[in-house]
């Protein structure tokens, strides 16, 4: 029971504060409005996340069959769409370390933070994976589920609450157009090499 639960959390923690989608659109958010204004994304995030932890549990035991049918599906769009944020925080350069002067655009709030979720193929691999392996056991508890949903939404808040105080703890650095545009391409090519690999061409290059 103990060795189950350390992989779990092990899998989870590693799972939810490496680089991804989430973790550098928070970052971003940090670097331009610090992180009380990207509390709105990351509120998103974590509604999002919880309802893909869910839907992965329903997955896990009624849906492995359709799944592979729609992985190759949800894998380009959620490419397409992570390039498309990697324009965005490129076009929102000028933005970081502006304070709280700048609009935020849909993608940078509560709506884009909830359906970036659902075009993110790192949050669906895990949500199967985490529900078909490492809590298979308890996905015909519905209150377990969904208690479990509540605790993994939990981590995820904390991993990009950790990367936005981050992202906001450089602002100060962020004092010239020229380092503007440094951070900003860093998580933009970050965002376009994450498209890459969750699309798979790394493996069609050299595979």
């Amino acid at each position: 029971m103990n060795v189950s639960l350390v992989a779990t959390l092990t899998f989870a923690l590693t799972m939810t504060f490496s680089p991804g989608p989430n973790n550098i659109m928070s970052t971003s958010l940090g670097m331009m409005h610090g992180y009380r204004k990207a509390l709105p994304l990351i509120a998103g995030i974590v509604c999002g996340f919880g309802i893909i932890m869910l839907l992965g549990a329903v997955a896990a035991t009624i849906l492995l069959g359709v799944v592979p049918a729609i992985q190759p599906f949800v894998k380009y769009v959620g490419a397409v769409y992570i390039v498309w944020l990697a324009w965005i925080t490129w076009s929102h350069r000028r933005d970081f370390g502006a304070g709280g002067g700048a609009a935020l655009t849909r993608t940078q709030g509560f709506p884009g933070g909830l359906a970036l979720q659902f075009a993110n193929p790192k949050a669906i691999a895990y949500s199967l994976v985490m529900y078909s392996t490492f809590l298979a056991g308890i996905v015909r508890d519905i209150p377990l589920v969904a208690l479990s949903a509540v605790a993994l939404a939990g981590v995820t808040f904390a991993a990009t609450s950790t990367w936005a105080l981050a992202g906001a703890g450089i602002r100060v650095w962020l004092n010239s157009d020229r380092r503007r545009a440094i951070a900003a391409g860093v998580l933009a090519a970050a965002l376009i090499c994450t498209a890459v690999e969750l699309a798979g061409l790394p493996a069609l290059v050299f595979g």
